[in-house]
C-alpha cells in the first residue's frame, strides 16, 4: 500500500486518469491561489500596521509640539514676571496719594499713587502692569519689552506723542468744550 491515494484509486479502477489529472490541476491552482491570497493578507496586515504606526507617530509629534508650546508659554510668563518685579516703581505712601482710574477687563479699577507717578503715567513714561491680581507701576521701556512677549499683562500704557502735542484732534467732537482743572477721572 505504498504510494499516494490517487495511485491507489487509479490501480483499483475507481478513478479515471483524466479525472485524476483534473483533480491534481485544481489542487495545484487552489494552493497557488491560497499562497497568493496569503501574501495579499500579509501585505494588508503590514499596510495596516504601517498606518497605525504613522498615526501614532503623528499623534506623538502633535503632543510633543503642544508640550513645547506650553513650556514656551511658561518661560515667557516667567520672563514677564521677572521684568515686572525687577522694574516695579514704588507707588507712594501716606495721605498725599491720588486715585488714578483705568479700565481692566471692562471694569473700572482705581490705583492710588503719588501725583508725580500719576503725571508720569498720564504722559506715557510709566505704565501699569497686571501681575496676578495686583497692579504694578513700571517704566515704559520695560512695558515695551513685555508687549513684545505678551501684551495682555500691560493694562495702561499711554502714547507719549499724543500727550506731548497737546493739540486737539481735528475730528474730536468735544474740542470746543473746556475740561475743568479740578476734574479727576
Amino acid at each position: 500500500m505504498a504510494g499516494s491515494l490517487q495511485d491507489q484509486l487509479l490501480g483499483a479502477g475507481l478513478v479515471h486518469t483524466q479525472n485524476a489529472k483534473k483533480i491534481k490541476t485544481e489542487k495545484r491552482k487552489a494552493q497557488a491561489k491560497n499562497r497568493k491570497n496569503k501574501v495579499e493578507l500579509e501585505n494588508e496586515a503590514a499596510a495596516l500596521a504601517d498606518k497605525v504606526r504613522e498615526e501614532q507617530r503623528l499623534k506623538s509629534q502633535a503632543l510633543n509640539e503642544q508640550r513645547k508650546q506650553e513650556a514656551e508659554k511658561k518661560a515667557i510668563a516667567a520672563q514677564i514676571r521677572q521684568i515686572i518685579e525687577m522694574n516695579s516703581i514704588f507707588k507712594g505712601k501716606g495721605d498725599n496719594l491720588v486715585a488714578y482710574n483705568f479700565t481692566d477687563f471692562n471694569k473700572v479699577k482705581t490705583q492710588y499713587m503719588t501725583p508725580t507717578n500719576m503725571d508720569l503715567v498720564i504722559r506715557g513714561r510709566v505704565a501699569i502692569a497686571r501681575l496676578k491680581d495686583t497692579y504694578h507701576l513700571i517704566p515704559a521701556e520695560a512695558a515695551n519689552k513685555i508687549i513684545e512677549r505678551d501684551e495682555s499683562f500691560i493694562v495702561v500704557l499711554n502714547d507719549p506723542k499724543a500727550q506731548e502735542s497737546g493739540a486737539p484732534e481735528e475730528d474730536d467732537p468735544y474740542a470746543a468744550f473746556q475740561i475743568p482743572d479740578d476734574l479727576m477721572w
